[in-house]
């Protein structure tokens, strides 16, 4: 084993109780995502949504904790990255096969329903291999926690969406027409092995700089706007988000073109 990386491995003896916290909620976070694997067998589809909702907010604390901490390690490097797998990318497949691909067969419902699983796994791999580079500062590719709350985002928008009169429209099924839903999947999966930058979230804190407060106060706006609707608004959120990123990273292929021509 080269000695730098020997170095920057942190032991396992070091600060257990500290480790404790941030592994802990890494624990719930894979619970959640174990949680929404069986509401999705049962056929609780709202459920199954909601506890992958709970899972990205367990994820997206036990990082900031144990930095907080000072106790991260390799292990719960390793270990955070087991958990985003099986709340981010086997319960969404999971999920996506229940709601919409199950009648097509194990063969070909299998294969949609397999994209996030399989994309997501080798997403999160790179992700280990490439963190100590430019994804520290914003991530390449579309990050699993996201494409998972889109994908059970369109389920709850779309079965809630009838209960909005004011858009005079409501899907024949529940959830969306699998014919549009499942290749919508396949694209947002394929957003994770992309190029697209997405920017880190902020660091959220009320005694930071402005810039920590205005992120922990986005945060909280947002989180109340999705538990208000019941999840309605968590797609159209997520695209947001998408559609922003797709906008800054087509911009500045602009930008790169046009002094290249100049």
């Amino acid at each position: 084993m080269p000695k730098d990386i020997a170095r920057k491995r942190v032991p396992l003896k070091e600060n257990p109780k500290r480790r404790f916290i941030p592994n802990s909620l890494t624990i719930f976070n894979m619970l959640l995502g174990f949680m929404s694997i069986l509401s999705s067998a049962n056929g609780d589809f709202f459920w199954a949504a909601w506890f992958i909702i709970f899972g990205s907010i367990f994820d997206g604390f036990d990082g900031k904790v144990a930095r907080a901490l000072n106790s991260t390690s390799d292990f719960g490097i390793q270990f955070d990255s087991l958990a985003d797998i099986i709340t981010f990318c086997l319960a969404p497949s999971v999920f996506v096969y229940m709601v919409w691909a199950e009648p097509l067969g194990q063969l070909l419902g299998g294969f949609y329903a397999f994209m996030p699983l399989m994309l997501g796994s080798i997403r999160l791999a790179k992700f280990n291999l490439e963190a100590e580079g430019d994804q520290k500062q914003q991530f390449y590719g579309m990050p699993t926690p996201i494409m998972a709350l889109t994908v059970v985002g369109i389920w709850l928008f779309l079965s809630q969406i009838h209960e909005y009169p004011f858009f005079q429209w409501a899907p024949r099924q529940s959830g969306g027409d699998a014919r549009i839903v499942l290749p919508l999947v396949m694209i947002i999966s394929a957003l994770m092995l992309s190029k697209v930058p997405f920017t880190k979230s902020p660091a959220i804190s009320l005694r930071g700089s402005f810039k920590e407060k205005s992120g922990f106060i986005l945060v909280v706006i947002m989180l109340a706007l999705v538990f208000a609707s019941q999840g309605f608004l968590l797609f159209p959120m997520c695209m947001i988000l998408i559609f922003m990123s797709l906008f800054k990273w087509t911009m500045s292929h602009r930008e790169v073109e046009s002094e290249i021509g100049a």
